[in-house]
């Protein structure tokens, strides 16, 4: 037998569950559109089901969980915007007790950077190299920062919520109540709003607008928190593809002259070992970790390769500004 996680990701339109060995590897997954209504019942059957479903020798000891946020760490419940159903639930609480696994709780964008720390290009660099922001842009938007290895965690632990950056100033109205968000104009439901029809039949007009506003956000990110790399993973880049990263390229080299970013690179996910449940899993891994150690991890420090080489002014040529992965 070997051990492993139980994986969830919960969003407005997408509940998925897994479990996900030690090495990454998802062997049982599941899925199913988010209902209009009894969306905990139909959660608590997602997960039963998952779990008996495992016909390997993987072990969970641990469950993770990507929401959206923000997220109350004292009551294990998620408070998102437009979700109210949700508000103060004992999300931790209720899935521990389905599961019989300690739980832990991040957003998406979260998630993803300590997935990124463990399977993604940043898991090749020692920990004093792994300093880059994430940008998850799915039904919301939502992001984090890693410095020197470790996930930052601001005041209440969630660091990260760029979806309300002010990208247009007296643009269109947020969910949040304000104007000009980039979850008004990069998230999926911002995006399927201003359009009244599905992601998918985005106009080129609308693919290019998203690129600039997610160029806007970039270009502030690095700018405040001083990294050169950020990572944009989520639906949305990925339905819109490469027209949105040529666009956001254009407006990145508008956005961004600060002589200590001339190295900014935003980039696609990289990795197709970086997805939904490997980033839940790997909220599950680092729980894990701080439980066993009972001290802050350095999270990519058991994974880093004895080979990495750092990349810090390794080459005089400037690299993309924008890259698919």
């Amino acid at each position: 037998m070997s051990a492993g996680f139980v994986a969830i990701d919960l969003g407005p339109t997408r509940l998925a569950a897994g479990i996900v060995d030690a090495d990454g590897q998802v062997v049982v997954r599941d899925r199913l559109a988010t209902p209009a209504r009894n969306v905990w019942p139909a959660l608590t059957q997602l997960v039963k089901r998952v779990l008996a479903a495992n016909p390997t020798d993987v072990t969970p000891e641990w469950a993770g969980v990507t929401c959206p946020g923000p997220i109350d760490r004292g009551t294990g419940s998620m408070k998102p915007i437009g979700m109210p159903t949700w508000h103060d639930f004992p999300l931790r609480r209720e899935l521990a007790a389905i599961t019989g696994l300690p739980i832990d709780i991040e957003t998406a964008g979260r998630g993803l950077a300590l997935a990124e720390l463990w399977q993604g290009e940043a898991s090749l660099l020692p920990p004093a190299e792994q300093q880059f922001a994430t940008l998850v842009l799915g039904d919301d938007a939502d992001g984090a920062l890693v410095v020197r290895g470790r996930l930052a965690e601001g005041l209440t632990g969630n660091l990260g919520q760029f979806g309300h950056l002010i990208v247009e100033p007296e643009g269109a109205q947020c969910a949040c109540g304000a104007v000009g968000c980039l979850a008004a104009y990069a998230s999926a439901h911002g995006i399927e709003a201003s359009i009244n029809r599905d992601l998918r039949r985005t106009p080129a007009a609308i693919v290019e607008r998203t690129g600039i506003m997610v160029a806007r956000a970039c270009a502030s990110i690095a700018a405040l928190l001083d990294v050169a790399d950020i990572v944009v993973g989520g639906l949305v880049p990925s339905v819109l593809g490469e027209p949105f990263f040529d666009a956001l390229a254009k407006e990145l080299d508008q956005r961004s002259g600060l002589a200590h970013l001339a190295e900014l690179r935003v980039r696609g996910v990289g990795s197709a070992k970086v997805g939904p449940l490997v980033a839940a899993a790997a909220v599950a891994r680092r729980a894990q970790q701080l439980r066993a150690d009972d001290t802050p991890v350095d999270d990519a420090s058991a994974t880093t390769p004895t080979t990495a080489t750092s990349t810090t002014g390794a080459s005089p040529e400037r690299p993309p500004r924008s890259t698919r992965g």
